[in-house]
């Protein structure tokens, strides 16, 4: 009985810890694409919140299939960008392949919105003592779809102001 006593409270320790290590993943970034076909993204921070990191990632089909939850090794993305700062990066929208020239970024690969491959963008920041990734996944025919005045977040279509909303509820 001691055993097993013992076996449960090791296994709710390691539970624990391993649910603890890993940051909240929040819809707080939405892509769309320009009128004149620019991919475009919206990174929002909750309210005070800053990012501090950032990263675009791509994959397609045959790699996912081999990464645990769709989640890929950096070395088998290989179109993307990260971003490291000092700075303190708010509320901003971009073109997803061109991030600020103030931003230290270092690309891989093809800058470019590829048909037959999903695209994350993340970033990372604080809140209180823990941090928190604000993400979006996304492919060439996710924006495709979208009417005008609509971003992709959430893993779906909706309009600027249900993103707004979204934040809002999420923060």
């Amino acid at each position: 009985m001691r055993r097993g006593a013992t076996g449960l409270l090791g296994a709710l320790v390691g539970l624990g810890l391993l649910c603890g290590c890993s940051p909240a993943r929040l819809p707080l970034v939405a892509v769309w694409t320009s009128p004149d076909g620019t991919a475009v993204a919206r990174v929002q921070p909750c309210p005070g919140d800053h990012a501090s990191r950032m990263d675009l990632r791509s994959w397609d089909e045959r790699e996912s299939d081999d990464a645990p939850s769709g989640a890929l090794p950096d070395e088998a993305a290989d179109s993307g960008w990260d971003m490291w700062s000092s700075a303190r990066i708010g509320r901003t929208t971009f073109p997803v392949f061109e991030p600020p020239e103030s931003w230290r970024v270092e690309t891989e690969g093809t800058q470019a919105l590829l048909p037959g491959r999903t695209y994350a963008l993340s970033f990372f920041g604080p809140r209180g003592g823990d941090t928190y990734d604000g993400h979006v996944y996304f492919t060439a025919a996710d924006l495709a779809s979208l009417r005008p005045g609509q971003v992709w977040a959430d893993d779906r279509a909706m309009s600027r102001s249900a993103f707004a909303e979204l934040v809002g509820d999420t923060c």
